[in-house]
């Protein structure tokens, strides 16, 4: 068992995991980035040198150089290649292991689901700096679907306590298509009945539904 320890190694040279199943948005990542830097590093296995962490990151560095883009002040630049900070000395000897890995390092993250008033507090707090929330990942359906009848959650009062009308609530799916289903739902609403709410072209649409039943 190797000891855990930070290397630099040029970006051409890190070897993907090709079975990789996770999609990834790489201008967002890219556009997180180049305001943020590049904070969180690679991870490979010592045993095979393929990521075990960071396909996304790599790909989006990759587009970021071949734009001409500036190197992130983090990482280091030689012979024309960029070096890159890798976390090695993990070791996952079972190649169905470190795949097993990959799934559970993305999606238990996906599972973990959000505190709603908690979220709707941030975006209060970022939306000066961060004008267009959907460059931190955040979708207009997202974020509207954290609003309930009285709006968001009125951070200014000195009571932070949800008004006794206001529900708040998780939700949690199985899959990708299931969330896009889910917005794709909220835009058709949203096309469809009036109202500035949610909560309101939810009543509409139920009421259509009992008069066509």
């Amino acid at each position: 068992m190797s000891e855990i320890d930070i290397e630099w190694i040029k970006l051409s040279e890190l070897k993907t995991e090709p079975k990789n199943p996770k999609k990834h948005d790489i201008e967002k990542i890219m556009l997180s980035i180049e305001r943020f830097g590049f904070i969180n590093p690679f991870i490979k296995n010592y045993d095979t040198g393929k990521l075990l962490a960071g396909h996304g990151r790599k790909q989006a560095l990759e587009l970021m150089k071949k734009k001409g883009l500036t190197i992130p002040e983090q990482l280091k630049e030689e012979d024309g290649d960029w070096l890159v900070p890798v976390v090695s000395g993990v070791n996952i000897e079972s190649e169905k292991d470190a795949l097993a890995y990959l799934v559970a390092d993305n999606r238990l993250v996906e599972l973990g689901g959000w505190n709603a008033p908690e979220l709707l507090e941030a975006i209060e707090q970022i939306t000066d700096s961060t004008p267009d929330l959907e460059d931190i990942g955040l979708a207009d359906e997202e974020v509207e679907a954290l609003y309930v009848d009285d709006g968001p959650l009125d951070t200014a009062q000195e009571n932070t306590e949800p008004k006794e009308f206001n529900i708040y609530f998780d939700m949690f799916f199985e899959n990708d298509y299931q969330q896009e289903m889910f917005y794709r739902f909220l835009e058709h609403l949203k096309t469809k009945y009036p109202g500035d709410t949610i909560a309101e072209r939810l009543d509409n649409h139920i009421l259509d539904m009992i008069k066509d039943g």
